[in-house]
């Protein structure tokens, strides 16, 4: 009976040790950051300062939203928490605070990336939060999405004080170039509950290939400084998805001179041209129907265009089944939840692995 009580004591000593091992939080300098357009950038925006000037006040404005970018590291500890700096600006009734706020971890498991946890936020601008715990201790890949819709000023990642976090080893991500998406809200990552369930971000875990996520709610204009700006991302393949913010004149307009105009410098990088997709209401309002259509068919003129021109390397997707038929894709009809959000982003991978080949 003595053995067995101190047999007990061990084993509650050693799980109470484990159980309550001290959280050391680190800096991520010298950690791998994704979803940077510009090489040497230091920030979590999405763009350098020297831009602000060229751009939109809007534009500019979201751009500052640490959409898309995610630290990648890897670490053998047991348990993931964050602490990160928030704005404290951005709040949409359509819009869960997980995506507009939230941090959003992955791990590589097989080859494949699997949702792991969350950290909520939990005040106006200092958030905290533990994000996974009771892992086995083996080391592992992570990607740390960041708040998809509101600035990010600064992250540590906090591991068990025994383990260690560190540059990533055997990057899945090496030797790539990246896509670059740009257009709305939808692109941005509305409604989405999490920053990892934007589609871009879906794509990025699907493919093994970084993203630039350049969408900007309510801004998807086909503006020319954003060809230009693009023109100098080194890229594998721009995909353009701006309908759902363009009037037909607009995308009849601006379509074509967008598409020649990143054309200039970028004479033989892929381009996929995405239709607007067919939002679910729009079959019970005429209007609405008419507006997507004549919008797609200026697409399709443009991109027909290029194509009759020579160009080789100008793709197009329909929207036909683009977020699923049924109506069930979107939150309010419009902005897509995961499910169309997973939708979307099968169907632009499938397209980019045969432009990707």
């Amino acid at each position: 009976m003595k053995k067995f009580k101190l047999l007990f004591a061990a084993l509650l000593f050693v799980f109470i040790g484990a159980a309550q091992q001290p959280i050391k939080f680190h800096s991520i300098q010298g950690l791998t950051i994704l979803g940077r357009a510009f090489p040497n950038q230091t920030t979590y925006r999405r763009f350098p300062d020297s831009l602000e000037s060229l751009l939109r006040k809007p534009v500019w404005q979201f751009s500052t939203n640490s959409t898309g970018i995610a630290i990648y590291f890897e670490s053998n500890s047991k348990q993931i928490s964050a602490k990160w700096k928030t704005g404290d600006k951005a709040s949409y009734p359509h819009v869960a605070a997980t995506l507009v706020k939230g941090v959003d971890l992955y791990a590589l498991d097989n080859k494949q990336w699997y949702y792991v946890g969350i950290g909520k936020p939990n005040n106006p601008v200092y958030q905290e939060a533990s994000i996974i715990k009771g892992l086995d201790g083996s080391v592992k890949q992570f990607l740390m999405y960041l708040p998809d819709y509101e600035t990010t000023d600064s992250v540590v990642i906090g591991i068990d004080s025994n383990a260690m976090i560190q540059h990533v080893t055997n990057s899945v991500f090496a030797n790539k170039k990246p896509i670059v998406f740009y257009g709305t809200s939808i692109v941005q990552g509305a409604s989405a509950m999490r920053s990892g369930m934007a589609y871009p971000a879906i794509i990025e875990r699907g493919l093994q290939r970084e993203t630039i996520n350049l969408g900007f709610s309510g801004n998807g204009l086909l503006d020319s400084m954003l060809a230009v700006i693009m023109s100098h991302m080194d890229a594998a393949c721009y995909v353009i998805d701006c309908g759902p913010n363009l009037t037909p004149a607009m995308a009849a307009e601006r379509t074509l001179p967008f598409l020649k105009l990143l054309r200039q410098n970028k004479p033989t990088t892929p381009i996929l041209l995405v239709e607007q997709i067919d939002y679910p209401f729009a079959r019970f309002v005429s209007s609405m129907d008419e507006k997507i259509k004549l919008v797609n068919q200026h697409f399709n003129k443009a991109y027909t265009t290029l194509k009759n021109e020579g160009d080789k390397n100008i793709y197009y997707l329909p929207s036909k089944g683009l977020i699923g038929e049924d109506g069930e894709g979107t939150v309010d009809g419009v902005h897509l939840t995961d499910l169309g959000f997973y939708r979307m982003a099968n169907a632009i991978k499938k397209k980019l692995q045969t432009i990707l080949k």
